[in-house]
């Protein structure tokens, strides 16, 4: 990629290289058969299936037996969430779920719907200074208290909330609340090795976001970890998500996770100098304003608006000049509206209808930085004059 050509969105989605598709592709050639078949075949499949399960769950320091392949993050939360739900039900007894005040919406999403339904109370912790605290949780713990979810890093602000120190927390409050993680943009970016050790019980993760083939994902369960049954069918995944794997996706996922293991270090590091460049960059740039403290956020991730300037316009003229950007998640892409997530911050409407979201890849070059900067300065500059 050029200097002039930049892909600067890697949280929508990372991209894919080229020997990856390769890779992938040798390995369905002799692995192409359906994984529950018992023949030769079959077992080349299972074979292949389980090398990209226990690829997956060593990131996360866990048994393979802990990992439920999906169809990505959003399968993951709805599976986790409703089934910790639907588990809690009995009569006389309203369970509540405590989330974050920005959460993603395939977590905000399905807890709304439950509570519609009343199958549960929504209790949301409110975010302070871009981060949710372990004192916002705990203050909404009750006796009803069934599931903790907090997302470890956020996917527009890159902020990196103490999900450790929560989950510690609430297990010391009451050991049968359930934690949940969405894991998405931390994986690969934050050294996750800790998980299975911690009180966390459960975390959804997702193959596009680490540049793995889209439409495959995975929910890390804790070993022990009771839920109620959301997908019914065969028995695949231990019978905790019937249907036949996504075996393509899997074994992409697989080798995503194999090549991670061990070079995270090196995998951020471009990206963090690249995103310490663009932040001294923008202070050159009259109104600019950095959402978060990067000190605490993702390294690759940075979130800011500039006074005066529409969103839009920003984002049009970057286009313009080869640079691939967004105003924030991608599940909400064609949708002008303010941000959720920075009105959980605290920000106001304009502020959150004009932010822009910056995320490195690990390819990422400090002249193509300087290309996105030089776009920003110059459309500011025409605004302003």
């Amino acid at each position: 990629m050029s200097d002039k050509n930049v892909y600067a969105d890697a949280n929508a989605t990372f991209p894919v290289r080229s020997q990856h598709y390769e890779q992938v592709m040798s390995l369905l050639a002799t692995s192409d058969g359906n994984p529950s078949s018992i023949h030769a075949r079959g077992r080349d499949a299972k074979v292949a299936l389980e090398h990209a399960r226990t690829a997956v769950a060593s990131m996360l320091g866990a048994r393979s037996t802990d990992v439920v392949f999906t169809s990505g993050a959003t399968e993951s939360n709805n599976l986790l969430i409703q089934g910790v739900i639907w588990k809690a039900q009995k009569p006389g007894f309203l369970p509540e779920v405590i989330v974050s005040g920005f959460e993603h919406p395939s977590v905000m999403a399905v807890v709304a719907l439950m509570a519609e339904r009343q199958l549960c109370k929504v209790l949301t912790a409110p975010v302070v200074d871009y981060v949710v605290t372990t004192g916002a949780v705990m203050s909404l713990i009750s006796d009803a208290t069934v599931l903790v979810c907090v997302m470890h890093a956020n996917n527009e602000t890159g902020s990196i909330n103490p999900v450790y120190e929560i989950a510690d927390t609430v297990a010391k409050k009451n050991p049968s609340i359930h934690m949940h993680v969405d894991a998405v943009q931390a994986l690969g970016k934050i050294d996750l090795s800790e998980y299975a050790a911690s009180s966390i019980h459960s975390a959804s993760l997702s193959a596009h976001k680490v540049g793995g083939l889209k439409g495959s994902g995975a929910l890390y369960i804790k070993t022990g970890t009771k839920l109620g049954l959301v997908i019914a069918g065969g028995g695949q995944e231990r019978f905790r998500r019937a249907g036949t794997e996504n075996l393509p996706g899997i074994i992409s996922f697989g080798i995503r996770c194999q090549e991670l293991l061990g070079q995270q270090e090196t995998f951020t590091k471009d990206m963090a100098a690249a995103k310490m460049q663009f932040i001294d960059g923008l202070k050159n740039i009259e109104g600019s304003e950095v959402h978060g403290q990067p000190a605490q956020t993702l390294p690759n991730t940075v979130n800011f608006h500039i006074d005066r300037v529409a969103g839009d316009d920003l984002l049009l003229n970057l286009d313009l000049c080869g640079v691939c950007a967004s105003s924030g998640s991608a599940c909400s892409s064609g949708v002008t509206r303010p941000s959720p997530v920075l009105l959980a911050c605290n920000q106001s409407e304009w502020v959150a209808l004009n932010s822009i979201r910056i995320s490195f890849t690990d390819t990422i070059t400090s002249s193509q930085v300087e290309h996105i900067l030089s776009v920003l300065e110059s459309v500011t500059s025409r605004v302003r004059r």
